[in-house]
């Protein structure tokens, strides 16, 4: 692990990036911290795991400690343990945590929070929830979650409905919608909700599962062929990680599409709607703040966001030969040109 991130931080002095906290977090992890060893000893500082998809990076979340101020490399050592950007890798890596043994293990999905609280039942556990936590088994109620899990949940499923009902306004006459969905992460009711609500809504779906980022363009195909008129994307960590590659191909396929976080659009996708996840994962700060403190992880109330956000890419509608609707212009928050 001391070697992986000894070449990380050579690798990403090379590159620019958007979070420099984040590589000298890394750095302070694989080399050591003067700072920290100044200040006090190493052994004593608490220790947060941090449960990862793919990269070690979870700036929204350093940012806030730091605002709080918890510092990594001074007042607190942060372990990361990626996944290796698969779905079964959460799990081990978990398991990994668990064993250093770190004070709180923070996760930025519910796949993670999932992982971690079946490698461990006793060390607090913060994540972001994509659904309703107490019918997936994470916690007795959202006041008082009883178990060693809390956090934030931004109710992916229950935002279905309106995601679809915008991607209609877009479309005029749709009526076949292609939905792409990780049967990986089954266990989550996305795409039981989506047909449901496309049934509401009087449009058809087909869901089209893949598995790995090597089936998506064979996906695009068979949607096209299969006569939908737009791409529905499902809450899923593969394909957040794929997002350029799926807006490129809805683009190539001439398939308008609706996504479930605002980077899809950044990258060119042609709509988002959700919660602000970049502002979630700063405030599982003060979660991990207050369970360092003393506070049991069952006696914090589970967050529930409150508002939600719609972004459009103007640029993507042009290429599609869509004119966005006034009302959608009016009802958006951010406008990609």
């Amino acid at each position: 692990m001391r070697l992986s991130l000894v070449l990380w931080c050579r690798c990403r002095k090379r590159r620019r990036q958007r979070t420099p906290s984040m590589t000298v977090l890394a750095c302070l992890i694989a080399l050591g911290s003067p700072t920290a060893a100044g200040a006090q000893s190493a052994a004593n500082l608490p220790r947060i795991g941090l449960l990862t998809w793919d990269a070690c990076e979870m700036p929204g979340l350093i940012d806030g400690l730091r605002d709080l101020g918890r510092i990594p490399g001074e007042n607190i050592i942060i372990e990361c343990r990626p996944a290796g950007g698969r779905d079964e890798g959460l799990f081990p890596a978990a398991v990994e945590l668990a064993r250093i043994p770190v004070d709180v293990i923070v996760s930025n999905s519910q796949p993670g929070g999932h992982a971690a609280m079946k490698a461990t039942k006793t060390i607090p556990i913060v994540t972001i929830i994509s659904g309703n936590p107490v019918a997936a088994g994470l916690a007795q109620s959202l006041a008082r979650p009883v178990h060693n899990l809390t956090g934030i949940s931004y109710y992916a499923t229950e935002l279905t409905t309106k995601r679809l009902e915008l991607l209609k306004e877009m479309v005029p006459g749709l009526s076949t919608i292609g939905v792409l969905a990780n049967p990986k992460v089954s266990y989550l009711p996305f795409e039981e909700e989506t047909k449901r609500a496309a049934t509401s809504l009087g449009v058809a779906v087909i869901i089209f599962q893949v598995r790995e980022p090597s089936d998506l363009d064979e996906a695009f195909h068979q949607m096209k062929a299969h006569g939908a008129q737009a791409v529905f994307v499902l809450p899923d960590l593969m394909l957040a990680h794929e997002a350029k590659h799926i807006a490129d191909l809805a683009l190539a396929e001439r398939l308008p599409m609706m996504a479930w976080g605002g980077w899809y659009t950044e990258v060119g996708g042609l709509m988002a709607y959700s919660a602000d996840y970049s502002r979630m994962s700063r405030r599982l700060a003060v979660y991990v703040d207050r369970i360092l403190k003393g506070t049991k992880p069952g006696d914090l109330p589970i967050e529930q966001p409150v508002r939600f956000e719609l972004s459009l890419n103007q640029r993507t509608a042009r290429s599609l030969g869509l004119t966005i609707p006034p009302m959608l212009l009016t009802l958006a928050d951010r406008i990609v040109e």
